[in-house]
């Protein structure tokens, strides 16, 4: 089985503070970080301009757990 190792990459954008607390407020709203809430927001609106496929999916979980095989006991 190939396995396709996909990961998030760091950027840095200077924002408005007024802006940034809205999307921390928003993101709290959503039971979500801020990050997982700007991707999502930056999604939909890729989708929406046919820059990304309907069927986009974000990626999962990446910050560690456990990583045992589903095969393991």
């Amino acid at each position: 089985m190939i396995t396709l190792m996909i990961s998030r990459k760091s950027t840095t954008f200077r924002i408005d503070e007024r802006i940034i607390e809205a999307i921390e407020r928003a993101a709290k709203l959503n039971n979500a970080s801020k990050n997982r809430y700007i991707e999502m927001l930056f999604i939909k609106h890729c989708q929406g301009l046919g820059i990304l496929p309907l069927d986009f999916e974000p990626l999962g979980e990446t910050r560690g757990g456990d990583r045992k095989s589903q095969n393991q006991d």
